[in-house]
């Protein structure tokens, strides 16, 4: 096998080979709990369970009624209104309304997402805050092209769409929206609580959902109902007056940060608030006569802070109230809120944190961040993480933050940029592919995109992850297009001006991915990839085929896979004559010498051993070897294989075969 020439200018990878630990691989199970964490988020997932939940939970807009004609005949609408007046619920509301069916997802208005409108009849939901609306009319376009629907949300001062109709949402009262909820969940004896109408004056439609999932949250814990609805009023109100009282009655910086480094670790080890709170007071640059004894006797923590205790831990036993306690602090108190939101980027890492309470460390630095901070934090953040090797901590900020209404664009715009790199650490490039996974629930092709780059400038390792993100992807509803990003990264050309070794890589994942898709067989015989609604030509596979015979050549790996799968089209192109020419065809075209040849940078042709007409013609022979029947299925691909002076004899001697046998028959 010759090995690839490196063309001038590609560099080795610092760190692939060196750093191919375990330790910087993202745990399996932080992968799972950021599904759940994307899916419990209304803001960041639309799944079909959240779909059917809204649509039981609706209660309509007093426009509602012109908002469904307009889309019925419009097929678009824009939505406006403040944050929470409902406008997602009466989008989703009218799309299920016109079509029961329909499946509905969210959209940008990205250049690289522009292609996702594929799915027949879907909706979509787009956010005039993430992009404005310049790029809205080819998505219109396509939109109406495959008989689906679109919905623009906009803010209630965003100014309307010249080409849509537009609408400022009328919304519900919330104590309908809240009796609603309570109906549907069967929470009957909080359906007329008396302090609903007060908690919920002046208030959307949003808040009376948030009022009620505390209410699911409380519910379940038992003890009279009028302290359960106490702690549902201050929970609900963000413990706003209980905290100021707090704050007020105890001045000093240094008992503010026992508090607040309370909160952040909650539930915790005495011994390690105390830590924490005084890498918060360095932080602060509080100082204080008498150092160490000035703070709080250990005896007296659990009442300063009026938190319970448990086996020597401080605990808050009140509904939200430590989250309750970190946002008051960053919201009240604008001046120290860059210092709160840095000390806790730094947390997590830091030496002194136990390691059980890192992971929850990053998820609350995310979620804030996310909330009051610059993006520039949560990916500079993510970035020290990755380069240190703290993989689980880069894959929460990360996961947490990509679909982010606010800072979600700049995050997903760094993890572009990263997987551009070739030169990033490789914990982060391992972060950054299963960060896709999420990602990918809802932004499929910007997701495949990061994992392309990701695979052409990766390790052996990276393409593992890779791989697996994308099976995870195909897996979770979006497998036509991953096998469309499976065919375009085999190309043998494209418009980027990669390197040799680079193609070569990019060309490797795409094979491999080809052949993981193409190798499962359905009941009918089929491959997967050929049946059913999302099926594809048989010829739309040589890219793949042509790139997997390729990575023979090139690399020597990945013989068994190729052959099974192979082994299986075969298979079906022998038992179902409708797909046989095409299998048979796609295959033989991908094993042929290609039209364009491939010079190294001295000019000259590689040479490939074996060539990809040898192993095509090798896997097809130890196909034919265990039935007779096979014979000619396996000659339509080796004849038109061969050197010309060999397939004239071949053809010869078929001629021959078939006349002997037509002899021996009419003997």
């Amino acid at each position: 096998m010759t090995a690839p020439v490196r063309e001038p200018g590609s560099t080795e990878i610092p760190g692939d080979n060196a750093q191919n630990a375990v330790a910087n691989q993202v745990s399996g199970d932080l992968i799972q709990q950021s599904y759940r964490f994307v899916r419990g988020r209304p803001s960041m997932h639309l799944g079909l369970e959240e779909i059917e939940d809204r649509v039981r939970c609706h209660v309509a807009a007093n426009n509602h009624d012109l908002v469904v004609n307009a889309l019925r005949i419009n097929r678009a609408v824009l939505l406006a209104g403040p944050l929470g007046c409902g406008r997602e619920t009466t989008a989703i509301a009218a799309m299920t309304q016109l079509r029961p069916d329909i499946h509905i997802r969210r959209f940008s208005l990205e250049d690289e997402d522009a292609e996702e409108i594929y799915a027949k009849g879907g909706g979509y939901l787009v956010h005039a805050v993430d992009t404005g609306l310049s790029r809205l009319g080819s998505c219109l376009d396509a939109v109406r092209a495959s008989d689906g629907y679109l919905v623009v949300i906009a803010d209630g001062e965003a100014e309307p769409a010249s080409t849509l109709p537009a609408f400022v949402i009328e919304p519900p009262h919330p104590v309908q929206v809240y009796r609603r909820r309570m109906a549907v969940r069967g929470l009957s004896e909080w359906w007329d609580w008396s302090e609903v109408p007060t908690l919920l004056e002046h208030a959307l439609p949003a808040d009376a959902r948030r009022l009620t999932e505390l209410i699911e949250r409380i519910d379940g814990r038992g003890g009279d109902v009028a302290s359960r609805q106490a702690e549902v009023t201050h929970a609900y109100r963000g413990w706003r007056n209980e905290l100021r009282v707090w704050f007020r009655d105890h001045p000093e910086p240094h008992e503010r940060a026992l508090l607040i480094a309370a909160a952040a670790l909650s539930p915790a080890e005495e011994a390690n608030v105390y830590t924490v709170a005084s890498s918060l007071a360095r932080r602060l640059e509080i100082t204080m006569s008498g150092a160490g004894l000035a703070w709080c006797p250990l005896t007296g923590l659990r009442r300063l802070l009026e938190a319970d205790g448990q086996d020597g831990q401080v605990i808050f036993r009140r509904l939200d109230y430590a989250k309750s306690i970190l946002r008051h602090a960053i919201a009240d108190y604008p001046l120290a809120r860059s210092d709160l939101l840095s000390w806790l980027a730094a947390l997590p890492a830091d030496d002194a944190v136990p390691k059980e309470l890192r992971n929850p460390l990053a998820a609350t630095f995310a979620d804030l961040a996310a909330e009051y901070g610059p993006a520039g934090l949560i990916v500079d953040t993510a970035r020290e993480w990755g380069r240190a090797n703290h993989a689980d901590l880069a894959f929460i900020a990360l996961s947490q933050t990509c679909l982010h209404p606010r800072v979600g664009g700049p995050v997903r715009q760094a993890l572009y940029k990263w997987s551009r790199t070739a030169h990033l650490p490789q914990t982060l490039k391992l972060v950054i592919a299963r960060v896709c996974e999420p990602l990918g629930q809802t932004y499929p092709s910007i997701a495949l995109t990061r994992l392309k780059h990701l695979a052409t400038h990766g390790d052996q390792l990276v393409l593992g992850e890779v791989l697996a993100a994308a099976r995870a992807l195909a897996a979770s509803g979006s497998h036509a297009g991953v096998l469309a990003a499976a065919l375009s990264w085999c190309a043998e050309t494209d418009p980027e001006q990669l390197s040799i070794p680079a193609r070569q890589r990019r060309r490797r994942a795409g094979a491999l991915l080809f052949l993981e898709l193409a190798g499962p067989v359905t009941e009918s015989g089929l491959p997967s990839v050929l049946d059913g609604d999302e099926a594809i030509d048989p010829m739309a596979g040589v890219p793949g085929w042509r790139a997997a015979l390729d990575m023979l050549s090139d690399f020597g790996s990945g013989h068994a896979l190729l052959e099974q799968v192979v082994h299986r089209w075969l298979d079906a192109a022998l038992t179902l004559p409708s797909v046989r020419a095409g299998i048979e065809g796609s295959l033989v075209e991908a094993a042929r010498p290609p039209h364009v040849r491939t010079l190294d940078r001295y000019g000259i042709e590689p040479r490939r051993d074996p060539t990809s007409a040898e192993i095509m013609i090798g896997v097809a022979r130890r196909w034919a070897l265990t039935d007779p029947a096979r014979r000619q299925t396996k000659e339509d691909i080796v004849i038109p294989l061969m050197r010309p002076w060999l397939r004239c004899l071949m053809i010869l001697y078929v001629q021959v075969r078939t006349l002997l046998e037509a002899e021996r028959r009419r003997s």
